[in-house]
């Protein structure tokens, strides 16, 4: 294990729809020995994809920069906050007249290109590592789920550190942790409908209803995420889904970090699990 410390960026939903994905990824670190330390002030990523793109490089300029000061890598449990960091990464590390320019906007946003930035996927696979993760698990999952990657980890190819076209790493770390992947891989990584929420939720409903039906026909207990947007939607907006389309649908969806945090022989309430809409309770008989 190489990584202890990180500088920990939570992403604007972290005090709101995904409390408890940021209470699972901080209670997992610890479980893990890795220290984070969150990003001082730090601001939105630029997920609404305002117009001006300098202004979502210079945005994130900031956060980068500010982790920067302190020496460390980056890491959010968000996939777009982690899309948007790490693009803005590539590009201000590839153009020294962006960097400048980005700077112009803000003399703060001094920022060098001398760190990372990293999903927690990726520092938990790729950086600890399924070697050292299998030494800490102390509980099995017996739980039959389905991995939902979602449109951000895997697009673009330049920011993705998973196979943009089957990503696998969620599938090998519930593996490890005893649970059973179910047939998913048409699902996993289409958009949850997500963007669309506020537009055309009729649209937005039906998609995020097809990965939910997918997932339940496969026989899954829950389906698993690592998006606060796509947790809004298969999640907090399920119950919606059902009234709208008149369905019955009834599947628990759970943060990646929450089914490791399960795994690390955390309390289920310190990972967030009596916060989920749809009731988790029969997973947790299932984790033994």
């Amino acid at each position: 294990m190489s990584v202890t410390k990180l500088a920990y960026y939570p992403g604007c939903p972290s005090d709101a729809t995904a409390i408890d994905q940021d209470m699972s990824t901080k209670a997992v670190f610890e479980k893990l020995g890795v220290e984070l330390v969150e990003v001082e002030d730090w601001n939105c990523c630029g997920a609404a994809e305002v117009e001006d793109p300098e202004l979502v490089y210079a945005l994130n300029a900031r956060n980068l920069a500010i982790a920067e000061k302190e020496g460390l890598d980056i890491v959010t449990p968000c996939s777009i906050c982690y899309y948007n960091l790490e693009r803005s990464n590539i590009a201000l590390k590839a153009d020294d007249k962006l960097r400048a320019k980005v700077k112009g906007i803000d003399s703060s946003l001094d920022y060098n290109g001398k760190i990372n930035a990293k999903h927690v996927l990726d520092v938990f696979v790729n950086d600890i590592g399924l070697e050292e993760l299998s030494s800490k698990i102390s509980k099995k999952l017996n739980l039959k789920v389905a991995p939902y990657y979602g449109c951000y980890l895997g697009r673009p190819p330049e920011t993705a550190f998973d196979d943009p076209d089957d990503p696998d790493l969620m599938d090998k770390l519930i593996e490890l942790m005893g649970g059973e992947i179910v047939p998913f891989s048409q699902m996993k990584s289409l958009c949850c409908g997500g963007p669309l929420m506020m537009t055309r939720s009729d649209i937005a409903f039906e998609m995020a209803r097809k990965i939910l039906d997918t997932a339940k026909s496969a026989g899954a207990d829950c389906i698993a995420l690592a998006c606060p947007l796509c947790g809004m939607m298969l999640d907090g907006k399920q119950a919606d889904i059902e009234k709208a389309l008149h369905v019955e649908i009834d599947m628990p969806v759970v943060y990646i970090t929450q089914l490791l945090g399960l795994a690390l022989g955390i309390d289920a309430k310190e990972l967030g699990l009596d916060k989920n809409a749809v009731d988790t309770k029969e997973l947790l008989g299932k984790v033994v």
